[in-house]
């Protein structure tokens, strides 16, 4: 492994990111937190600064100057990605973004080549590819052991009702940019399928000017049916995938009282034969993009591989749009 010292800027530092990247971070003797983005911070965003004796600035260009920083975390509102991550990558800066990537394809495609014809370090947090459970439910879909997959479904409920999370300019339409991002990722990684086509329906916003309610996706995954119902209202951030197969059922589940970490479930014909605990703890994607970084390797989830979670949201749109018509991806 190489000894490269990592210079870090934080462009964004919300609460998520201080739960989720910094203790990565703040664990890691070869990455210095050297700079944060953050127009409007918070104390805890002023303490951690402090503490790293990072500049804290609201001018993005100061943050990515050269001699800096020679890498970025990209963890702002959702409709930001974009404009942030042309900035770093026209610092010539490796970067990671937090999901969603991005919200249009053309942006996602442009981007890819960009990092690419840069040379750098480009990935995605999907943070569910690294999860234990999510990697075997996939070996067991891969390997046959509940038998030809049937049906998929994934149920997510519940969406924040305040702050940057209701104003489409900042967290784009609806809960499917941040929470079905999440399945439109997972779910094909999972069962090793390719999304061809799909049908939508979304709930509008009950405020002029706000975010929509979410809705229900009809997805074709090479000839496989698979149903997201992602919904502003229920349980508060319940999340759950279900694949059935002709032999069994895989179940995964996020507890309710984890922000990440997910539970399997394997059950055959008559009762559950296997069962993994949820682990949630922080910090592997960062963790898997300094590794990239120092092995000049790839990250897990490169721009190009998030490319098809940005289509499949971007489609149900277009779907959702057109009356909920049949929109090829």
């Amino acid at each position: 492994m190489s000894t490269i010292a990592l210079r870090l800027a934080m462009i964004g530092c919300g609460a998520f990111s201080r739960r989720y990247h910094v203790p990565a971070i703040e664990a890691d003797k070869g990455v210095t937190l050297t700079a944060i983005f953050d127009p409007k911070p918070a104390d805890a965003v002023r303490d951690l600064a402090a503490r790293h004796g990072a500049v804290l600035t609201s001018d993005l260009a100061a943050a990515l100057a050269p001699g800096v920083t020679n890498a970025a975390i990209v963890t702002t509102p959702h409709a930001l990605h974009t404009q942030h991550i042309d900035a770093v990558l026209a610092a010539g800066l490796h970067v990671l973004v937090d999901k969603p990537f991005v919200l249009q394809s053309a942006d996602a495609r442009r981007l890819a080549e960009a990092a690419t014809t840069a040379g750098v370090i480009a990935g995605v947090a999907f943070n569910r590819r690294f999860d234990a459970s999510c990697r075997r439910a996939r070996a067991i879909v891969a390997d046959g052991t509940i038998g030809a997959l049937a049906y998929v479904e994934t149920v997510q409920l519940g969406w924040e009702r305040a702050g940057w999370f209701l104003d489409p300019a900042l967290n784009g339409p609806g809960p499917f940019t941040g929470r079905l991002t999440h399945m439109a990722d997972i779910v094909p990684w999972i069962t090793g399928r390719e999304p061809r086509r799909l049908r939508c329906l979304v709930k509008p916003a009950l405020s002029p000017g706000c975010t929509d309610r979410g809705g229900v996706v009809d997805l074709d995954l090479d000839g496989l049916e698979c149903r997201f119902t992602c919904l502003e209202d229920g349980l508060h951030m319940w999340d759950e995938i279900r694949l059935f197969g002709a032999d069994g059922l895989v179940e995964l589940r996020r507890p309710l009282d984890l922000p990440i970490g997910w539970q399997l479930s394997r059950r055959d014909r008559a009762r559950e034969v296997e069962a993994l605990a949820a682990d949630a703890a922080p910090g592997d994607a960062t963790r898997d993009f300094f590794a990239a970084i120092r092995n000049a390797g790839r990250p897990t989830c490169g721009f190009a591989d998030a490319y098809r979670s940005v289509r499949v949201v971007e489609a149900a749109y277009q779907s959702a749009t057109a009356g909920g018509a049949w929109i090829d991806i």
